[in-house]
């Protein structure tokens, strides 16, 4: 019989982490099992909460234990010893939905290599913590042969030696494969001083939903350009049209400050460009100038002056726009192309309700520009510390691979990197996949710096002080601009 002594110096989650591997070794937890519950632990052993989820993380984080979201955790296989005939790789990934592509990419590799068997111990890990649970496995020495990361952390973990360069494992795969078939964005999007360091596995774009069936009831074509923008949305303001299709006191809906986030960011950024504006050019912030000033007086408009929207945006959270968008609320958002799962799951639209009633379109061209979108995405990384990085990436040449990216994107209804997994979505007419990686080859990256992460809280900030008139379009502008000059340590143009 395990207990848990009280009275013991060594701290009690030490003890029950002690106590389930001595389970584990004695095969009474046998890989695959599920694990009692938290809660099920703590009366078990008499103890709280806190030391149960400690020990847990722990035997997590070392790949002990894996975790499925509603199912539970369960013992590893890599619990038990090693064997001389399989080969293991550690994987950290943010969501279960990843899982299924690895599995059958290792799977494949098993199937072709009788003599050189794998198996792949996955570690899920919650959005929330995902980064740092990176961060603190490669300061620990403990880093995973690989793990998707996302977009805009690529720079940073690259400039850190977190990575190896995936030309330095296999260059002929990248000149032959990589360079030629995924959408240049994304080959741009990962390189650092030159060298590739991503395989991107899927994407999303910045795009404007809008209520297609409504639109064309009222025989309204969507908007082109800014000023077509407001007239829609002014039209769908009329308390004739809220009352006929039960909208919400306003028409449009985005994200427009610090608590959204990333995503604030994301949808910012496409309009700054839309009038020609960029946060950097050639080494240089270059924001501080009138063509960003229109674009942030735009959106401000939007709120204090056209009235389509309300001043409350900038309270948004990242996913608070969509969900207005599928309960009727408003007629146009703001949005990403990831967001489709969100529509059709809080409107309770089946696929071909979803094609009828959501329409897309890139963001609108501001004055003497262009409609243009904003790509992003998870990708697949592998770390120096890597045991095996040649053969992580020839799992990882398997799981990027036409056939099962084009599963993965049927699957979950994310945009694919390839070029040709877009091309035989498009022969096949799969809809808003199709419709939607067409914009990937005018698509652009959000600014490949190491410090990407900072700027863009500033954004952020400089978005919601103009929204919130607490600062003048000129003032939060200028100040932005200064911040990220000594931020990056770049001059102003």
């Amino acid at each position: 019989m395990f207990e848990i002594d009280k009275n013991s110096p060594i701290p009690i989650y030490y003890q029950l982490k002690e106590l389930i591997m001595k389970k584990i070794e004695n095969r009474e937890y046998k890989p695959g099992d599920r694990l009692p519950t938290e809660q099920e632990l703590c009366e078990i052993f008499n103890i709280s909460r806190t030391p149960v989820r400690q020990a847990l993380n722990e035997l997590n984080y070392e790949g002990i234990l894996y975790r499925r979201p509603g199912l539970g955790t369960f013992i590893s296989d890599f619990s038990l010893s090693p064997s001389q005939d399989v080969m293991r790789l550690k994987v950290m990934i943010p969501e279960e939905k990843w899982a299924f592509t690895l599995q059958k990419a290792s799977r494949i590799w098993n199937e072709e290599n009788r003599d050189r068997q794998i198996k792949l111990n996955l570690l899920l890990v919650g959005h929330e913590e995902y980064r740092f649970k990176i961060g603190s496995a490669v300061a620990s020495g403990n880093a995973p042969d690989f793990s998707l990361i996302d977009s805009v952390w690529v720079t940073q973990f690259a400039k850190d030696r977190f990575l190896v360069p995936i030309d330095e494992i296999d260059s002929d795969w990248v000149e032959n494969d990589y360079n030629q078939d995924f959408f240049p964005v994304f080959v741009e999007g990962s390189c650092f001083d030159g060298h590739p360091y991503t395989i991107y596995t899927q994407s999303d774009m910045a795009i404007v939903w809008y209520r297609k069936d409504w639109f064309d009831a009222e025989g309204i074509r969507e908007p082109a350009t800014w000023d077509e923008l407001v007239w829609v949305a002014q039209y769908f303001q009329r308390d004739e049209i809220r009352r006929k299709y039960k909208l919400g006191p306003f028409a449009l809906a985005f994200p427009a400050g610090l608590k959204a986030g990333e995503t604030t960011t994301y949808q910012l950024l496409p309009f700054l460009w839309s009038t020609g504006a960029d946060v950097f050019t050639n080494g240089k912030v270059t924001l501080d100038n009138e063509a960003a000033r229109r674009a942030l007086g735009f959106l401000s408009d939007l709120v204090n002056r056209y009235k389509v929207s309300p001043q409350d945006i900038i309270t948004f959270e990242w996913n608070s726009a969509p969900k207005l968008f599928a309960k009727g609320e408003v007629a146009l958002s703001f949005g990403g192309s990831y967001e489709s799962s969100i529509i059709k799951e809080v409107a309770g639209w089946d696929e071909e309700e979803f094609h009828i009633k959501a329409g897309f379109i890139t963001i609108p061209a501001g004055m003497s520009g262009k409609q243009t979108t904003n790509a992003g995405g998870m990708g697949y990384a592998i770390y120096r510390q890597a045991k095996q990085p040649k053969l992580a990436l020839e799992i990882l040449k398997i799981a990027t691979g036409h056939k099962l990216m084009k599963e993965f994107c049927l699957k979950t209804g994310q945009n694919p990197t390839r070029i040709s997994v877009y091309k035989a979505l498009e022969q096949e007419r799969s809809g808003f996949l199709s419709q939607t990686s067409k914009m990937l080859y005018d698509a652009r990256m959000r600014p490949i710096i190491p410090e990407y992460a900072i700027v863009s809280e500033q954004l952020q900030a400089m978005l919601e002080n103009v929204i919130s008139t607490k600062m003048t379009v000129d003032e939060a502008v200028s100040k932005a601009a200064e911040i990220i000059s000594a931020i990056t340590g770049l001059p102003k143009e």
